[in-house]
C-alpha cells in the first residue's frame, strides 16, 4: 500500500509543479513558489522523490540511469551491449557500430545542469532548516546527497571529467565553469554518496533511497571510478595513482550493506517473480534495495515511454501461420494465450544466452553448453552445424533441444523462452516449422515469432493475452543485493584475491543459479566465470555494457572488447527434426545489429561546440 501512496503522491506533486517547472528552471527563481514547496514537508518530499533519478531522459520521464535504456545515454544500456537484438529507434541499434562518433558528436547532455541545480536548491533549504523536524530533514538531506552523488558518478562514467557545481548559481556568478578531472569528478560524487550513508534512514518507503541503497551505489561507483581513472592514466590524462583504495571501498560498502541485516537473496524458486510478477513485487522482494514501481492500470503497454513489456513480446496467433504449420499442431498451435499485437523490438542474442547460462556437466561442474563434456560427447560440429552423433543415438538421445536445455542455470528458465519450453501457456517451438519460428508465418513479419530463436521473459508477466492497448505497470530493479555481491566479487578479482572472489560469486551462483560452487578457480578462468555469472544474474538490468567497459579497461588496456566485437548477430535455428542446429543470418535488421567495438566507446566526446564556447571544458576526451 505504501508503494501506491508514494506513487500517487508523486503524481499529484508533479501536477502541482507543472505550472512552475519553467520558473524552477530559470534564474532568478520565483521565490514565492519555491518557498511554498519548502514550507510543506509533503511537497518537499514529492520534490525529492524525483531528483534521485532526474538524470533520466527528459522526453522519457520514467527512465533513470538504472533503467533498461540507461536514461539519456542510450548507448550505455543493455540494448547496446552484446545481450540484445534491437530494432528500436532510440539510436540504440546504430550505436553498436559507432565509428561515426567524432569530436563534433553531441549527445545533448553535457551542458544540462538543471538536475544539479535542483539538488543545490534542495541543499540550500535543508541546510538552512525547513522546520520539518531533525529526523525528517536529516533523511531528506541524505536523499539529496544520494541524488547529487548519483549525478556525478554517472556523468563521470559518461564524460570523464565534469564541472563541479557546489552551490546554486546566480547571474552574478562566473558561469565559465571549469571541468574537473575524471578522478576529481568521481571522488566528489563518491564523497556525496558516502555522506548520504550517514544521514539516510535505514528503511524507507519503496522507491525512496535509504542507507542500503547508498551502500549499494557506493560499491559500484568505486568500481567505475577505479576503471575510468585507470583509463585516464592509460591515456596520459592522469598521473599514476594506487587504485586499491577504490577496490577496498567497494568491498567495505558491500560489507556495510550486509551488516544492516535487512536484505537477503530470493529463493531460487522466487528469483523470476521479482521481475515479472507485479503482485509479488508489491510485497517488497527481500533482495530489492531500490526500484521504480508503478501499480498496474496506469499505462498502456504500447506506451513504451512508460512500460517496456510490449517491446519484448512477439505477435503470434493461428491465422498468421502457414496452413501446414497449423496442421502439424492439429490446427491448435496456441492452446494458451495468444498475442495479437506484440511489438518485438528487443530479443535475446543467442551468443549471450550460450555464454551466460551454464549447463551442469557430466562431471558435475557447470560450463557453457558448447564447451561442455555433454556437447563434445553427443554433438559433432561440421561446417557450422551442431548435430547429434552416433553416440547420442546409441544412448537414446534424439532431441538436441532437450539435451542442451536440461539442467541449465536456473535463471535461464526465468530469463528467456526457448525451444521446447512454455511461453504464455503455449509450447514454444522455435525450430524450423515450429509455431514460433519466424518463417512459419504466411508473411515473415518483424514482430512475428522468435526472430533470434529466443524471446525474453524476465520482465514479462505471462498472465494474459496482452494487447498494446492493455494497461499495466512496471517494476524496474535499480539496486539489488545480488548486484552488490557481484560488485564485491569484482573488487576482489581486481585485487587478485581469488578465494574471496569465489565466495561472492558463489552467493548468487549457487542460490539463484542452482549451480555447483566454485572451489579453486583463479586468474583468467575465474574472470570468465565472473563475467558470465554477472550476465546470468543481471541480464536486462542495465548492467552489462559498463561491466564490459570496466573489463576492457582493466584487462584489455582499453582497446577491443571481444564480447562486443563479434560482427553480425545471428539467429539460432534448430532443425525441424530436432537433431541439429546452426547459426544463421537474421531475417531483419541485420545491418543495425553489427557489433563493431572501437576504442572511442569508453567515453562520449564533449562536443566541440561546448569547448569552443568555454575553453575551460578542454581538453577533449582521449582518442577523439
Amino acid at each position: 500500500m505504501k508503494k501506491y501512496i508514494y506513487y500517487y503522491a508523486t503524481v499529484v506533486a508533479i501536477m502541482m509543479f507543472t505550472s512552475c517547472v519553467d520558473v524552477l528552471d530559470k534564474s532568478p527563481l520565483d521565490l514565492r513558489t519555491e518557498q511554498n514547496v519548502w514550507q510543506d514537508a509533503k511537497l518537499a518530499q514529492a520534490y525529492l522523490n524525483k531528483i534521485w533519478y532526474m538524470t533520466g531522459r527528459t522526453d522519457y520521464n520514467n527512465e533513470t540511469w538504472f533503467s533498461l535504456y540507461a536514461g539519456p545515454l542510450t548507448p550505455g544500456s543493455d540494448i547496446t551491449s552484446d545481450n540484445c537484438y534491437s530494432r528500436w529507434n532510440r539510436g540504440a541499434a546504430g550505436s553498436k557500430d559507432d565509428s561515426s562518433w567524432s569530436e563534433n558528436t553531441d549527445i545533448g547532455l553535457f551542458d544540462n545542469f538543471i538536475d544539479i541545480r535542483r539538488t543545490n536548491i534542495a541543499l540550500d533549504h535543508l541546510q538552512a532548516g525547513c522546520g520539518f523536524g531533525e529526523e525528517v530533514e536529516k533523511d531528506m538531506l541524505g536523499q539529496v546527497y544520494f541524488a547529487k552523488g548519483l549525478i556525478y558518478v554517472t556523468r563521470a562514467k559518461a564524460f570523464g571529467g565534469y564541472p563541479i557545481i557546489e552551490k546554486t548559481l546566480t547571474p552574478d556568478d562566473d558561469l565559465s565553469l571549469s571541468r574537473a578531472s575524471t578522478k576529481e569528478t568521481f571522488d566528489y560524487g563518491i564523497e556525496l554518496i558516502r555522506k548520504s550513508t550517514e544521514l539516510l534512514n535505514t528503511t524507507s518507503p519503496s522507491g525512496r533511497p535509504n542507507k542500503g541503497a547508498a551502500y549499494a551505489l557506493l560499491s559500484e561507483a568505486n568500481l567505475n571510478a577505479a576503471a575510468f581513472i585507470k583509463y585516464a592514466i592509460i591515456n596520459g590524462r592522469q598521473q599514476s595513482v594506487d587504485l586499491t583504495p577504490y577496490y577496498d571501498a567497494a568491498i567495505k560498502a558491500v560489507k556495510d550493506l550486509e551488516a544492516l541485516g535487512i536484505y537477503k537473496l530470493e529463493t531460487a524458486e522466487n528469483w523470476s517473480k521479482q521481475f515479472n510478477d507485479l503482485s509479488y513485487v508489491s510485497g517488497n522482494p527481500s533482495e530489492t534495495i531500490l526500484a521504480q514501481f508503478t501499480p498496474p492500470g496506469l499505462y498502456t503497454i504500447g506506451s513504451d515511454k512508460k512500460v517496456e513489456i510490449g517491446c519484448y513480446i512477439s505477435t503470434f496467433y493461428a491465422d498468421l501461420l502457414k496452413d501446414e504449420v497449423k496442421a502439424s499442431y492439429n490446427n491448435n498451435p496456441y492452446s494458451g494465450f495468444t498475442l495479437k499485437d506484440g511489438w518485438q523490438t528487443i530479443a535475446p542474442n543467442p551468443k549471450s544466452v550460450e555464454e551466460a547460462f551454464y549447463i551442469i556437466d557430466l562431471d558435475g561442474k557447470a560450463r557453457r553448453w558448447e564447451e561442455s563434456q555433454l556437447c563434445k560427447k553427443y554433438v559433432t560440429v561440421t561446417d557450422g552445424v551442431y548435430a547429434l552423433n552416433q553416440q547420442a543415438a546409441t544412448d537414446g538421445i534424439t532431441d538436441i533441444s532437450e539435451l542442451m536445455y536440461t539442467n541449465r542455470d536456473n535463471r535461464f528458465y526465468g530469463t528467456v523462452a526457448y525451444d521446447g519450453g512454455v511461453y504464455f501457456g503455449n509450447k514454444f517451438d522455435s525450430r524450423v516449422g515450429g509455431n514460433m519460428h519466424p518463417l512459419s508465418f504466411k508473411t515473415a513479419g518483424i514482430t512475428y515469432g522468435a526472430l533470434t530463436g529466443y524471446l525474453f521473459v524476465k520482465p514479462v508477466p505471462q498472465t494474459k493475452a496482452w494487447t498494446l492497448s492493455d494497461y499495466s505497470g512496471f517494476h524496474r530493479n535499480c539496486l539489488r543485493l545480488s548486484k552488490a555481491y557481484l560488485n564485491a566479487a569484482e573488487a576482489y578479482l581486481l585485487k587478485e584475491d581469488w578465494a574471496n572472489a569465489r565466495v561472492y560469486i558463489n552467493k548468487t551462483r549457487t542460490n539463484n543459479g542452482k549451480l555447483p560452487a566454485l572451489n579453486n578457480e583463479s586468474g583468467d578462468e575465474l574472470w570468465k566465470i565472473y563475467l558470465d555469472e554477472r550476465n546470468a544474474e543481471l541480464m536486462l538490468e542495465n548492467d552489462r555494457y559498463y561491466t564490459l567497459l570496466r573489463y576492457g579497461i582493466n584487462k584489455k588496456n582499453a582497446e577491443i572488447i571481444d564480447q562486443m566485437n563479434f560482427g553480425f548477430l545471428k539467429q539460432l535455428e534448430i532443425a525441424a527434426d530436432g537433431k541439429s542446429y546452426k547459426y544463421v543470418d537474421l531475417l531483419f535488421e541485420s545491418s543495425n545489429n553489427n557489433f563493431v567495438f572501437n576504442r572511442y566507446r569508453y567515453l562520449f566526446p564533449v562536443a566541440k561546440k561546448y569547448i569552443d564556447a568555454n575553453p575551460n571544458y578542454a581538453p577533449q576526451n582521449p582518442r577523439y
